[in-house]
């Protein structure tokens, strides 16, 4: 099980150091269970050939997108529409692993906006790569 950050005195990272840590540690559980998917995983494996910079430039991504940092600087879009392999059905899959390193990992109150926004990304990814309407499973928590 991934390792679990626990901030006291409140519910959310009371510094900077802390949400990034807390992002970091988020980063690395879902990469430890997606790399390990029988389906994603070895998506994964076949187009990412140095993981120390994916895995620092996801970090950057996911505290832009929860902390508004400015870190990430990307089109996420364009990346995944570069790999053939991605199809509908990997993201309900996505999702789903999303949410448990998320419920594994993260304690602050950044919980619910991680697992929203992946949401909202996992629809219109699916839907701007070519499948109609919200993947299967994809709507509902």
């Amino acid at each position: 099980m991934g390792t679990q950050l626990r901030i006291t005195g409140g519910h959310g990272p009371r510094s900077n150091a802390e949400r990034e840590h807390e992002i970091g540690v988020l980063v690395d559980r879902f990469y430890e269970i997606a790399r390990r998917d029988p389906v994603l995983g070895p998506v994964f494996e076949r187009r990412v050939s140095d993981w120390g910079v994916h895995l620092a430039k996801m970090r950057d991504f996911w505290s832009a997108a929860i902390y508004r940092t400015g870190r990430y600087s990307g089109r996420p879009l364009e990346s995944h529409r570069r790999i053939p392999e991605i199809r509908v059905e990997h993201f309900p899959r996505w999702l789903r692993l999303w949410r448990l390193a998320v419920d594994e990992t993260v304690v602050s109150d950044a919980r619910e906006p991680l697992k929203e926004f992946a949401s909202r990304m996992s629809v219109s990814m699916s839907a701007r790569l070519g499948a109609p309407g919200p993947p299967p499973g994809v709507a509902g928590r």
